[in-house]
């Protein structure tokens, strides 16, 4: 099979898709082809809320996160069974790109797959997972079926088929933004007040961060659309930051990091670049009395 992101459509229609992906950049060989599935807006990273609602004649369109094999034939097989248009990546790795490309309305994923990618990219994956409506699979070694599990607060298992036509046919297809999110772990003043009112206040840290937002580790409540204001004290410029909660992740809900995903209102230019681009901070120097005696009680 060949590497990168293999798109591919019911054999019924008689055509096939094929792209391949190079580093960030998608290459459609082709062209005249147009894509079943409605166009779709971008969201900001962590904010699934704006989709594009499926219409019942469109097929799901489902993104495969496998590594080629015999497994991932099956789970074509499977899908394309179905009528699903399928799109397959053989890595966590390849997974944004796909994302920030096209809409989908649910991810496969290939269990030995995401144990792999959990050494590496753990924070990735969940972040993922908590976007999209997503399916584990694995294969049987004795019988050679299907294993499916829905992921996620409604966590239950059934046949791959089943679970496909249950939460992907009619869920809205959905784009993230081709926005570098950076994995920075900030210390943050979170509060709903401009003074920082200390009944109100929340010491906390970002899961990660990009130009125009980030995802902030919380387990209270806030309301999506509601105004917050932040103060990274990592930075040397500390003026408060405010932003609107796009998306929120309760406490709770499966092995998902709880949180909101805060769209950055007044931010200056400095503060922007200083959140992307971080200055390592000086290694302490060794005190060279710790130890020893000084001749104090």
């Amino acid at each position: 099979m060949p590497c990168g992101l293999r798109s591919q459509v019911p054999s019924r229609l008689r055509f096939r898709r094929t792209i391949l992906m190079e580093g960030d950049t998608v290459v459609d060989v082709n062209a005249c082809y147009k894509p079943e599935t409605p166009p779709s807006s971008e969201m900001m990273p962590g904010a699934p809320e704006k989709a594009i609602a499926t219409d019942k004649q469109f097929p799901p369109r489902i993104l495969l996160v496998a590594q080629p094999g015999e497994a991932c034939t099956l789970y074509e097989a499977a899908l394309h069974g179905i009528g699903a248009l399928v799109d397959t990546v053989a890595s966590i790795d390849k997974f944004f790109g796909a994302v920030t490309h096209f809409a989908y309305n649910g991810v496969v994923i290939d269990i030995p797959t995401k144990i792999k990618a959990l050494s590496e990219h753990k924070d990735l994956v969940y972040s993922i997972m908590g976007r999209f409506p997503v399916i584990q699979v694995n294969v049987d070694r004795r019988s050679g079926r299907i294993r499916a599990l829905l992921y996620g607060h409604h966590e239950r298992t059934g046949p791959l088929e089943g679970l496909i036509r249950e939460t992907c046919w009619h869920s809205p297809a959905r784009k993230l933004r081709a926005e570098e999110r950076k994995p920075f772990h900030y210390n943050v003043l979170l509060s709903t007040t401009r003074q920082f009112d200390p009944q109100t206040l929340i010491r906390t840290v970002t899961m990660d961060v990009s130009r125009n937002g980030s995802f902030i580790f919380t387990s209270a409540r806030f309301q999506v659309g509601g105004r917050v204001w932040l103060r990274i004290m990592d930075l040397y410029d500390r003026t408060p930051i405010s932003g609107i909660v796009r998306h929120k992740v309760k406490w709770g809900e499966a092995m998902v990091v709880p949180g909101i995903g805060v769209e950055f209102e007044t931010i200056s230019e400095n503060q922007r670049q200083s959140l992307l681009n971080p200055v390592k901070p000086p290694a302490p120097v060794p005190d060279d009395t710790i130890g020893q005696w000084t001749g104090m009680p």
